[in-house]
């Protein structure tokens, strides 16, 4: 069996994750000698090399310690969840759990379910990190994130997907526009006027999706990677844009009366998924925020 520590281990993923032996070691307040030695002898231990170290340009993974990396953050999520068991007895949960969500749906579910969580699990720290759909998936693939929330528009084998509500797309409009007091608005009507663009990674592809079944082909005038800048320039009357998420308020951020309409027809729909990685167990942690992910937001409309 392989003599190694659960602490050689953090150290691993704590000189992966910042580049750099100077920089992990200070950060977990080891001295640099200390930290090398250490990845030395859990490099012995496993009978492998996890890292190339360049002078004066940090570290750099090889293949077998990029695989090692992905194994070392599960067996340190297992590890921590034993201790969270065997700490509070089975009762409660404890430590932390990291959750990656995409950076346009956040602020719309990332709130609800943190105050759910403080609620229902009260030791348990949840952190979350806001990024892309490419982001997302690589993160919770490699374990950075037990659990991901996102849009279903990244297909990748080696995540597994819990379907938790649908999006119509819909149509954003000034307040005062003549179509802002419809019931629903068809996209050719909008043909020659200026749209603001979504435009994000993967994103943009499907809105192309969305007036491509129109048969439509709008005039991008603006292009933003922000849900509110799009929101404020058609608060301006500057354009209209196509979203999915809602918010609560008729007005963009600077006051400015906006109206959402449905889209004629049957556009797509975007899915919101929970994401887990195929490869790992899911921690009990893991497990009672997901549960709570899917109380808080299945079939939601």
């Amino acid at each position: 069996m392989a003599d190694y520590t659960l602490r050689q281990l953090e150290y691993f993923v704590a000189v992966a994750e910042a580049g750099s032996v100077t920089r992990a070691a200070a950060a977990v307040h080891l001295s640099q000698s200390a930290m090398s030695a250490a990845l030395a002898d859990l490099e012995s231990a496993l009978s492998v090399q996890l890292l190339v170290r360049h002078h004066a340009r940090g570290i750099s993974l090889t293949p077998a310690g990029k695989e090692m990396l992905v194994a070392s953050r599960q067996l340190l999520a297992s590890a921590a969840d034993l201790r969270s068991v065997a700490q509070g007895l089975g009762s409660s949960l404890s430590g932390t759990l990291s959750i990656g969500c995409f950076e346009v749906v956040a602020p719309y579910l990332l709130p609800e379910l943190l105050a759910a969580a403080a609620e229902k699990t009260p030791n348990l720290h949840v952190q979350t990190t806001e990024v892309d759909l490419a982001d997302l998936a690589e993160g919770v693939a490699d374990g950075t994130f037990e659990l991901g929330i996102g849009y279903d528009l990244v297909e990748d084998p080696r995540l597994k997907r819990w379907p938790l509500f649908r999006l119509p797309p819909y149509v954003l409009l000034p307040g005062s526009h003549r179509l802002a007091a419809r019931d629903e608005v068809d996209l050719a009507d909008l043909a020659d006027e200026p749209m603001a663009l979504l435009d994000l990674p993967h994103s943009r592809d499907y809105f192309q999706s969305v007036f491509a079944a129109a048969g439509v082909r709008p005039d991008v005038r603006y292009r933003s990677t922000t849900v509110e800048t799009c929101r404020a320039l058609v608060g301006r009357g500057l354009a209209y844009t196509v979203l999915n998420l809602r918010a609560a308020v008729p007005t963009a951020l600077d006051g400015h009366p906006v109206a959402a309409v449905p889209i004629s027809g049957d556009p797509p729909n975007l899915t919101v998924v929970l994401l887990g990685a195929v490869a790992a167990k899911p921690t009990r942690r893991a497990g009672v925020v997901a549960e709570l992910c899917r109380d808080l937001f299945a079939n939601r409309a």
